[in-house]
Formats: C-alpha cells, sequence, structure tokens
C-alpha cells in the first residue's frame, strides 16, 4: 500500500460508498471528496463531510498509518489545523492533536476491495513495455479518445518549453526564433545541435537581406556550416566558395566546425548537406513561416510553402563532388510533417500563450487531426495491442503516455488505469 494509491481511491471514489464507520464508531458520510492539493499541506481542500448528523466543511489528510503524522511532522504545521476528517489506511495510534480539534479517523482497510488491490498490483507488477498491456482494449472508445486529446495537448506544451528558451535568446522576436527552432528541427535529431548552432551563427536578419538570391543563401547556409572548407573540383561548390569568402567579411562570419556534423548512421536524404539545401531553398522566400502560421494556412497551402526545389546540382549529389543517381531533393511528405508537428504545432501554442489568441491552439489541433499517424518504436508498442492510431494527434499522445506514464509505471496518473481500478471496484 502507498499514499498515492489512498488519494487515487479517495479522488476517484473507489470505495463504492459513501457512508462508513469512523474509529470511535461514528457515522461518516462523504459528501464532497474536495480538492486535490498537489502542493504542501493536507490532501485535500474544501472537502465536505458528514459526522453523524453534523456536515463539516475543510480539509483532509491521508495516511498509510495514522502515526505518520506525527513522521511528517504535521502536528508542528498549521496548515493541517483545519481537518475534518484524517484517512488512514491503518488506524495504528490515537493522537493528542486529532483528540483535541475532534477530527474523526476513516480506517480504509476494510473498505478497499480485493479486486482492486488485484488490479493494481497487475499493473505495479506487469512487465510489459504498456503495464495495462491489452486491458487498454477494455476502456471505452470515448474515454480513450478523451485521455489522448489532453495528453496531446500535454506532449505539445511540453515542446513549447525549449521555445521559450529560444525566445529568450531571440529577445522576443518571434520570426527570430521560429527561425532558430526551424533549423534546429531541420537537424531531424541526429544533427539537431549543429543546426540550432548554424542558425545562431547565422542570424535571420542576415538572410533576409539576400531574400530571392538563392546562390548568397546557399553560400551563406554552406559556408558558416562548415562545410566549404575543402578543395573542391565541382563548378558549383566553388562557386558557392568565391560567394562565401565575399559574405564572410561583409558580414564577420565565423563557420562552425564541420566535424560538428554527423553523415553516418543516417539515410543519405537525412545527410546535412542535402537538408541544408531544402532550407536553403525554404529561406528563399520573401515571406517567412512566421508571417505565413500567423494566417493560419491549410494544410494544403503549408505543404505549397514547403514544396522547394533546391539547387538542381543536389539531383544528382548527396555530397559535394560525389556523384550519385539522380533523385528529387525535394522536402518529402515525411520530413514536412515532422516539420508540422515538431515546429509548427509547438510554435503555435507558444504563440497563444504568448498573445493570449487560442485561435492557434484550434488550428494546431486540427493540423495535427489531418497528418496521417506516425510510425516509430514507441507507436508501434501501441499497435501491437490492437490500438488503432487515427492520425499524428494520436500518435503524439501515445508518445506522451509512454515516455511519461508507462515507461516509469505512473498508472495512478493515467485514466486509463483509473478506468480499469474503478472497473475492478464495483
Amino acid at each position: 500500500m502507498n499514499e498515492a494509491l489512498l488519494h487515487t481511491i479517495w479522488k476517484y471514489k473507489l470505495l463504492g460508498q459513501t457512508q462508513f464507520k469512523g474509529s470511535k464508531g461514528e457515522v461518516i458520510e462523504i459528501i464532497s471528496i474536495g480538492e486535490h492539493n498537489q502542493d504542501s499541506g493536507p490532501d485535500f481542500f474544501n472537502s465536505k463531510i458528514k459526522i453523524n448528523d453534523i456536515i463539516l466543511a475543510g480539509n483532509v489528510e491521508i495516511h498509510i498509518k495514522t502515526s505518520d503524522w506525527l513522521k511528517h511532522n504535521h502536528q508542528q504545521d498549521k496548515a493541517y489545523d483545519n481537518l475534518v476528517l484524517h484517512v488512514v489506511y491503518e488506524h495504528d495510534k490515537e493522537l493528542p492533536q486529532n483528540e483535541k480539534f475532534n477530527v474523526s479517523v476513516l480506517e480504509l482497510k476494510n473498505y478497499i476491495k480485493s479486486s482492486l488491490m488485484e488490479q493494481y498490483n497487475q499493473l505495479q507488477l506487469s512487465k510489459q513495455t504498456i503495464p495495462c498491456g491489452k486491458s487498454i482494449s477494455t476502456v471505452p472508445d470515448i474515454n480513450w479518445k478523451t485521455w489522448l486529446d489532453r495528453l496531446a495537448v500535454s506532449r505539445i506544451e511540453q515542446k513549447t518549453e525549449y521555445i521559450e528558451h529560444l525566445f529568450e535568446y531571440c529577445k522576443n522576436n518571434h520570426e527570430d526564433a521560429l527561425y532558430l527552432l526551424l533549423c534546429r528541427n531541420f537537424g531531424f535529431k541526429i544533427n539537431n545541435e549543429a543546426f540550432e548552432l548554424l542558425a545562431k551563427t547565422l542570424s535571420y536578419s542576415t538572410l533576409k537581406k539576400y531574400a530571392d538570391n538563392s546562390i548568397k543563401i546557399e553560400a551563406l547556409l554552406f559556408g558558416v556550416a562548415g562545410l566549404l572548407d575543402e578543395l573542391f573540383e565541382d563548378k558549383y561548390p566553388k562557386q558557392l566558395q568565391n560567394e562565401f569568402e565575399f559574405l564572410k567579411h561583409k558580414h564577420q562570419l565565423v563557420p562552425i566546425k564541420k566535424e560538428l556534423w554527423k553523415f553516418s548512421k543516417t539515410r543519405p536524404v537525412n545527410f546535412p548537406t542535402i537538408r541544408t539545401a531544402q532550407l536553403a531553398g525554404l529561406l528563399n522566400k520573401q515571406q517567412s513561416l512566421y508571417h505565413l502560421i500567423e494566417q493560419k494556412p491549410d494544410l494544403k497551402s503549408l505543404q505549397s510553402f514547403f514544396n522547394v526545389e533546391p539547387n538542381l546540382y543536389w539531383n544528382t549529389h548527396y555530397k559535394f563532388d560525389v556523384e550519385s543517381e539522380e533523385s528529387s531533393k525535394k522536402i518529402g511528405e515525411t520530413a514536412f510533417q515532422n516539420i508540422v508537428i515538431n515546429t509548427i504545432v509547438p510554435y503555435l501554442f507558444f504563440m497563444s500563450k504568448h498573445n493570449t489568441n487560442t485561435d492557434f491552439v484550434e488550428y494546431a489541433l486540427d493540423l495535427l487531426s489531418q497528418l496521417p499517424a506516425e510510425v516509430n518504436t514507441k507507436t508501434k508498442e501501441f499497435t501491437k495491442l490492437g490500438v488503432e492510431t487515427e492520425n499524428a494527434l494520436e500518435s503524439q499522445a501515445q508518445i506522451y503516455l509512454l515516455d511519461n506514464l508507462c515507461s516509469k509505471k505512473a498508472c495512478l496518473h493515467c485514466n486509463v488505469a483509473e478506468f480499469l481500478l474503478k472497473s475492478s471496484s464495483k
């Protein structure tokens, strides 16, 4: 037994009744469980309890044993003076404090059903990646979908924490902050840090000076990335070198180390050279991504914005001076979806927070619901259990669920476990 489980039992009324006998034989009726307090102080505020014929309003404290009150030194804390009920799993000691303030003690040991404990133990002892395993299929669809909606929002809000850092770095400039986030996510995990460093070294304001001049933008990006620091044979990289030599001195730019870029253990389409070429095509536009999403365009318009053609040189290359079989190097469908999920949607949430415009949140969630569900090692864990994932909103929720609850056995914070425990307590 642990206090977290007792909190859950109390919070979700899993005892199957509202009337009980106190430690001194008094009749205790739970009218309202109160508000769960996640901070210091009593566990539940503003509860309403009927003791015999008297209705009391105040706080409820929950412990495994009554004597835990003394272990936690609550007797020295005036925050616990306004107590109307002391709920314990086992009443092992009479307390002067309870006697002084006439606080009833409710022992739960004989009220908690064995079936509930069996269900809880199954979850905690489970060796599956998702502790509730196949039981998840017993959860009604409406409960599951509602829970996923909440988790998806939590997942996105989690991502906005890093945006706060970027926004502060950019001195509260939205356009610059989104540029940094976009560049970072063009690293597609393996080169995130290098791309962010590139963006911080090469400001968006510098790039904007050369909008519609593709060669200069390519020269700036590849040059500051340190990827032009070689002797080349092909005409194209030589042209970029010449352009960058002039621009480097003009803007006093210092390239980052080319060794930061990772080519190994990644598919050629994810090579930093290809992603940099695609980024150059995207930044070679008069309209910024920030001003575009401010207008809340539909998904098709967003995709059109990202439908850029890198320099034709890259159709036959993945690296400078290394010719390859011809193929288009446009931003692919999967890459576009990744950018929407990890860049656009979180930034819309961030904009909503700073502009107090909830329309951006609704728009962001609508974009996610239009994208197909992601398929990765985490979402596959749910697929194995027969869970159907309809869109990216649901797959993002599943990733959050797995990372923050399932992997930590934090079942008592999950609505699935809540449903299963409620079912077992009937």
